[in-house]
């Protein structure tokens, strides 16, 4: 968070507040024993769903609303790729399912919960896309980036919040 707080450059920023986030992700399934119907550990997009969970609906939607410029990003631009299932012949085009799905419960889902939980995994899907390596410094990969810091941020602290709340060791 703090070194987040004082990068200077927008694609350090991002990576110091989603690594902060993937922290907090990973140590609630870890608390929580958090496995799927086949007594395995879920993968991320379930862990991050399961962080984003521990908010009620009125935090959720205090969430949004704080957000609502960057949420109108996402829901107004073109899904997110998967840009590590790009389409054979054509290395800018990955696949859109999963960046469909996502905008598509940010748009439309009537629960804020749903709603900050799509916007968690569109997230995830930017940080996947960064770490794979398909997100350059120009155009409208930098408008993406520079419209997921803020969430991240907010992500991050209230994240962090629920944490001093409701982990175990605190109480």
């Amino acid at each position: 968070m703090n070194r987040g707080k004082k990068s200077e450059e927008n694609f350090a920023k991002f990576f110091y507040y989603f690594s902060g986030f993937n922290a907090l992700y990973f140590l609630w399934r870890e608390i929580d024993d958090l496995k799927n119907e086949k007594g395995e550990r879920p993968n991320e997009p379930k862990q991050i769903e399961h962080l984003l969970k521990k908010f009620d609906e009125k935090q959720a939607l205090e969430i949004l609303e704080t957000l609502s410029k960057n949420v109108n990003f996402f829901c107004e631009r073109r899904p997110i790729q998967r840009m590590d299932r790009r389409k054979a012949g054509n290395p800018f085009e990955g696949d859109s399912d999963e960046g469909k799905k996502w905008q598509k419960w940010l748009k439309e889902k009537t629960l804020a919960l749903d709603r900050l939980v799509a916007l968690g995994e569109i997230l995830y899907l930017v940080r996947s896309n960064l770490v794979h390596g398909s997100k350059a410094e120009s155009g409208d990969d930098e408008e993406i980036i520079d419209n997921s810091i803020y969430p991240l941020e907010v992500f991050l602290t209230k994240s962090i919040l629920v944490m001093k709340n409701k982990c175990p060791w605190e109480k």
